[in-house]
């Protein structure tokens, strides 16, 4: 029968056993049994509701621009393994908390249904767990997670992410300094044409700019430009492209680099030579990019995969992989294959678990240090444990969704490196276009990824000193706390604070900025107003030295900042404060 706790109502729709305990007011751990051969497809409802009240906006992992409450006949959002995660945020115009909510099970495909009812102003939640998919047979658990603690919309989040990780023992990765700090990557520049001369040529370039990384992309393998993934699978170097992969990587490393190569991972190409070897063993075909997508329950798919890796790793001397597509484990709109003898687990989320678990093992006993790099949305807890650096989706020369999509990491994604999406710009833009592109992302490691060899002097300039910024002041952007304003209207104001020392960056004109305890202070101006209000300054006197988008002095005086006092700061320039 259901059971009530609080407003919590349980119900299996079946013959169960269920137990609710509460630890404090936040943690429900719920308990089901069930006889697996007298009850067809157990599934564990959830569902409880709550009153509207001060609560106008919503943010989930995989929400992207859209922070507006749903109906609650709105369709179910999912999650799993390896793509977004279960929480969920419902907070109020000032960015505070209302309620916030999230799963133990991260691993698991499954439906959260969260809206508004229409008839009465209430908020209506509905988790419904599919049980045949949790691996369970007759017993399964799970803690839901609750909140409706008075904290800033960033502090919930946090929260989360960290119970995630010491209350459920998702342990993350360990993170090398390589994967904080600024790299090249070859997508936006090259795409598909990586000759390696010319590669590294641009290395030497990014080596002295401060680069440390560069990740070469699709294309490596195939001498085909068209863009689609026909001749993944095999893996094999083009020679006419990389003549000698491990002296190309070789020189790469010389210049003090180190060295990522792109694999899209569950790709088997309709023309790779390793198509008929597997084409009996796929989730899905997807005929528009000519490729199988691979079915990981074989153990002999997950065997290529991991002496893949290993080979390369070992023969090449590489430092990391962009493993690419790990979402795209999944039938599409197909029926999921049935199982077959050779099978050696039923569900897909498993396989995937497992299939990433035997290939970190297998190359950190190699190379301890590995750089793993995945990007949203598979950027969930359980991918913490895997992967090293998650970026930011495609978005190219996009400043706002590569704020929005970095800030999102951030604030889910503790101490895993979060990157931006690659950096790229038209040659003959404007320096302050391109300088914005930067700030967009100061709170991440950024990827560069225009050509080099033909950038600007102006471009080489700001490239020069914002690359050098993010270096000096990594600490504040990539270790302290982010506070944001205004979540819903996606981030106009975005705060980091430590140790005495405060970065705010400015993405919309006309705000007031609320000044910190912070008496070393930089203020960036991501938009096209060049007037700051500086306000709460209690008497404060500050030496106030502006830059322009290169990173010139452009103007230096003192300032009181009282109630209120206005500043002027450059476009896609700053503004540092040093109290007197």
């Amino acid at each position: 029968m259901p059971i009530n706790f609080k407003d919590l109502t349980i119900d299996g729709n079946m013959p169960l056993e269920l137990t609710a305990h509460a630890d404090g007011a936040h943690f429900i751990t719920i308990g089901a049994h069930w006889d697996e051969l007298s009850v067809d497809n157990p599934t564990l409802t959830i569902e409880w509701s709550l009153p509207l009240i001060d609560i106008q906006y919503e943010w989930y992992p995989t929400c992207g621009f859209n922070r507006s409450l749903h109906v609650d006949w709105y369709a179910p959002v999912t999650s799993k393994i390896s793509s977004s995660a279960p929480v969920y945020c419902f907070y109020n115009a000032a960015g505070r908390n209302r309620f916030t909510m999230a799963l133990s099970d991260v691993k698991t495909l499954l439906g959260c249904s969260l809206g508004v009812r229409e008839e009465n102003g209430m908020l209506y939640c509905k988790i419904e767990i599919p049980l045949d998919a949790t691996g369970a047979t007759r017993d399964y658990s799970v803690t839901l997670y609750r909140t409706d603690e008075d904290m800033s919309f960033a502090e919930s989040l946090r929260r989360v992410s960290a119970w995630w990780e010491k209350g459920c023992g998702m342990t993350p990765m360990a993170v090398p300094d390589e994967a904080r700090s600024a790299m090249y990557s070859c997508w936006y520049s090259f795409h598909q044409a990586t000759i390696a001369s010319e590669i590294e040529a641009e290395c030497a370039r990014a080596a002295a700019l401060g680069m440390k990384t560069v990740i070469v992309d699709d294309g490596w393998q195939t001498e085909d430009g068209q863009r689609g993934y026909a001749y993944c699978g095999d893996w094999e170097v083009a020679a006419r492209k990389i003549p000698d992969m491990r002296a190309h990587v070789a020189a790469v490393h010389a210049l003090g680099m180190k060295y990522m190569l792109w694999y899209s991972v569950p790709f088997v190409g309709y023309k790779s030579k390793h198509w008929n070897d597997f084409k009996d063993k796929l989730l899905n075909r997807i005929d528009r990019l000519e490729t199988g997508v691979l079915d990981p329950r074989y153990p002999d798919v997950r065997e290529y995969l991991i002496n893949t890796y290993v080979k390369a790793l070992r023969e090449w001397d590489l430092d990391g992989f962009k493993l690419d597509f790990i979402d795209s484990f999944n039938p599409g709109e197909n029926p999921l294959p049935p199982l077959t003898p050779e099978m050696d687990y039923a569900l897909v989320e498993d396989a995937v678990e497992r299939l990433m678990t035997d290939v970190m093992k297998a190359l950190k006993a190699i190379k301890p240090n590995i750089l793993i790099e995945f990007r949203q949305s598979y950027i969930g807890p359980v991918m913490r444990t895997f992967g090293n650096m998650f970026r930011v989706g495609d978005c190219p020369d996009d400043p706002i969704s590569n704020r929005i999509g970095s800030i999102d990491l951030r604030l889910l994604s503790g101490g895993t490196a979060v990157h931006s999406d690659m950096l790229m710009w038209h040659k003959d833009d404007t320096p302050e276009a391109a300088a914005l592109q930067i700030l967009s992302v100061i709170f991440a490691v950024p990827q560069i990824s225009v050509k080099l060899e033909d950038v600007t002097d102006e471009h080489r300039a700001l490239l020069t000193f914002w690359l050098d910024f993010m270096r000096t002041h990594r600490d504040i952007l990539l270790d302290a706390p982010l506070e944001v304003d205004a979540p819903h209207n996606l981030y106009p104001l975005v705060k980091a604070e430590k140790d005495g020392k405060a970065v705010i960056a400015l993405y919309d004109g006309g705000r007031i900025v609320d000044l910190p305890h912070a008496r070393d202070i930089w203020l960036l101006n991501a938009t096209p107003d060049t007037r700051v209000a500086l306000a709460n300054g209690q008497g404060r006197r500050f030496r106030v030295e502006t830059i322009d988008c290169l990173g010139r002095a452009i103007d230096a005086r003192d300032v009181t900042a009282g109630e209120l006092a206005l500043i002027k700061v450059p476009v896609s320039g700053g503004a540092h404060l040093t109290e007197i």
